[in-house]
């Protein structure tokens, strides 16, 4: 009979646990009209107050859960966007300190958890260390988003140029500025967390490396499993390396032989008939096919990654695919997928005649240019 006065002590203890509450101060400097948002992981907003001269305050809120967040912050009289800041939060009381354009750079956060100060040390070194390049990434992006359809080609080559040298620079930074926080704190247990936010597939080698650094607890966190497992294979995905094999047959029913390939470079396209985004690329793919450099010396495979022969069938005959198409039909259990790395569809790689990689996950925008560039280098 000891069974009731057990659950009668649970209910109790439940009773009187503690609901965790978060209040909000900030000061926001030179912002005259704005909105400070704070969001779940997903995306839904969950607090949200005005910013007026300069300060802002959210009253005490229950917290429904301790855990990772992400803030916003808005200037009504300014484009000066950023992405959202991430944050943990727990039970207590934060403070925020931003400012006016500067809004690109982690805002200054005091709070009451340990994780939070971690998150704070490790993105302020990486802000501090390339501002100058998330400058230019941010105008490179602006001037091709709203001056696409005046530049001409080789302004815009010039423009994707120089946004892939920034874009190297801020991975540059990362790996520096990760290494830095590792010093500070070598036996945080969210390096792994943090690390999986960062860009590793842009140079896995380096960050496998440093994974393999970690202290234990982050390493065999559910994250750490994650991208230690997406790292080991990565590392065999790089430039230089032998690309996997492609599985699967083409319309015909022909097993796919890759020796049938006879061009200067290779590139190929992982994507599905039900990705709207897939579809759209393949109208850039011809207009590329039109050109009589690329169609000398490219070839484009389409590797599908559908699990229904009807729809794959059916896209190829609607959207008028006529370069080399292949699939297995077995979707998102396709060895292709696996050996390939793929996590997001569309995916590309550019490979040389001899199926070595050129370049790994490259998007569709950039594959014109590093075509034209490998072509200047290689005729």
């Amino acid at each position: 009979m000891k069974f009731p006065c057990i659950i009668l002590l649970g209910l109790l203890i439940t009773g009187c646990k503690k609901q965790a509450h978060i209040e909000f101060t900030g000061t926001a400097t030179g912002i005259k009209n704005g909105v400070f948002i704070v969001k779940t992981a997903g995306d839904s907003t969950i607090f949200g107050e005005n910013i007026k001269d300069g300060k802002f305050t959210v009253v005490k809120k229950i917290l429904n859960r301790p855990g990772y967040y992400t803030i916003n912050i808005t200037d009504a009289d300014s484009k000066d966007e950023h992405n959202p800041y991430e944050v943990y939060l727990v039970d207590g009381k934060y403070t925020i300190e931003a400012e006016a354009g500067k809004l690109y750079k982690y805002p200054k956060i005091a709070s009451p958890s340990k994780i939070q100060e971690q998150l704070s040390a490790f993105y302020t070194l990486a802000d501090n260390m390339s501002v100058e390049a998330q400058q230019q990434v941010t105008q490179i992006n602006k001037e091709l988003k709203e001056k696409y359809a005046s530049l001409s080609p080789d302004a815009y080559n010039g423009l994707l140029n120089k946004l892939q040298q920034n874009e190297a620079k801020i991975r540059d930074v990362d790996v520096t500025a990760f290494k830095q926080f590792l010093k500070q704190y070598p036996q945080s247990d969210i390096s792994a967390h943090i690390l999986s936010k960062l860009n590793y597939e842009g140079d896995p080698v380096s960050y496998y490396a440093i994974f393999k650094t970690l202290a234990p607890a982050a390493q065999n966190s559910e994250e750490g499993q994650e991208i230690g497992n997406k790292l080991s294979h990565m590392i065999n995905l790089v430039a230089g390396k032998k690309a996997p094999a492609i599985v699967g047959k083409t319309p015909d029913g022909k097993p796919f032989d890759s020796k049938s390939v006879n061009k200067k470079l290779i590139v190929v396209d992982f994507w599905r008939a039900s990705n709207e985004l897939s579809r759209k690329n393949h109208d850039q793919v011809k207009s590329l096919l039109a050109q009589d450099d690329v169609q000398k010396n490219v070839a484009f495979i389409s590797v599908s990654l559908d699990s229904k022969a009807d729809w794959w069938a059916t896209a190829l005959k609607d959207d008028n695919l006529t370069w080399t198409q292949v699939a297995d039909l077995k979707g998102d259990d396709s060895p292709n997928a696996a050996n390939w790395n793929i996590t997001e569809i569309p995916t590309n790689y550019i490979l040389d005649s001899r199926w070595n990689i050129v370049i790994p996950k490259i998007e569709l925008k950039n594959i014109g240019f590093e075509i034209s560039q490998y072509l200047k280098k290689h005729h």
